[in-house]
């Protein structure tokens, strides 16, 4: 059974934020649904609002409690609000904060403060660009190098030609490639010669399942068959790796 460790609400990636409490049971209901139907046992929720989508996803949690996980996103500033309201989320159960490029600078002490709140919380951190490129890929590389005892994520696999800048970083024991849908360009493009390279050096096995959104599940495992990975190797991207980055809840 696979554990996503990055999907959202709505009917499809266009309409994540038309969820709302009117209609969230029914999202949830669907999500769940589509859980069964691909072998899906359990799922983080990843809000992309800093505002009412960290709220959003708690209570949507709460539905299926045995199923559903909830992450945080935060404006990092004024920095002690940010410490309360992660705080607040560890206890009521969040797994993960997601830093979202458009809401910080990469070069805030802020974030950088946040980061070592939630190592200290022991929650996993995950980093969502559009193009992992720059400053924002010198803030992983920093917060992954200043911290080792963390479990860093990069969503979208950095970016479908932002990918090659990430792959160095997963020579380091706490940093993993988040699948998602860019996963399934890779697969299909020129650029999945670094697909290949991964595994190769063994690589591959720092990718985990993750879906960006739950419509994309069949296509993310037609995409993995593709990479024409052991068992061994296909087992360690959908589930031991969510074990490693999230903890025991998810063995």
């Amino acid at each position: 059974m696979t554990t996503d460790i990055h999907t959202q609400l709505g009917n499809d990636r266009m309409s994540v934020h038309e969820v709302n409490d009117s209609n969230v049971h029914e999202q949830v209901d669907l999500l769940v649904a589509r859980m069964d139907t691909f072998g899906i046992q359990k799922a983080i929720l990843c809000p992309s609002d800093p505002v009412d989508g960290t709220k959003l996803y708690m209570k949507a949690s709460d539905i299926y409690p045995d199923r559903l996980f909830f992450a945080c996103t935060l404006f990092p500033r004024p920095i002690d609000e940010a410490r309360f309201l992660l705080n607040e989320y560890v206890d009521s159960g969040c797994v993960a904060l997601v830093f979202d490029e458009k809401l910080y600078h990469p070069l805030d002490p802020a974030v950088d403060a946040l980061v070592k709140e939630a190592v200290n919380q022991d929650i996993a951190v995950y980093f969502r660009s559009r193009e992992l490129r720059g400053e924002n890929l010198g803030f992983v590389d920093r917060s992954s190098l200043i911290h080792p005892e963390g479990r860093f994520v990069i969503l979208h696999m950095g970016g479908l030609f932002s990918f090659p800048n990430a792959i160095p970083l997963l020579k380091r024991q706490n940093v993993w490639l988040e699948t998602s849908y860019n996963l399934i360009k890779l697969a299909e493009s020129p650029m999945r010669v670094y697909l290949d390279a991964l595994a190769q050096d063994a690589r591959i096995r720092k990718l985990v399942f993750g879906s960006g959104h739950h419509t994309e599940y069949g296509h993310l495992q037609a995409s993995l068959n593709m990479i024409d990975l052991n068992y061994e190797q296909q087992r360690t991207i959908t589930k031991e790796n969510a074990y490693f980055i999230l903890g025991v809840g998810f063995s």
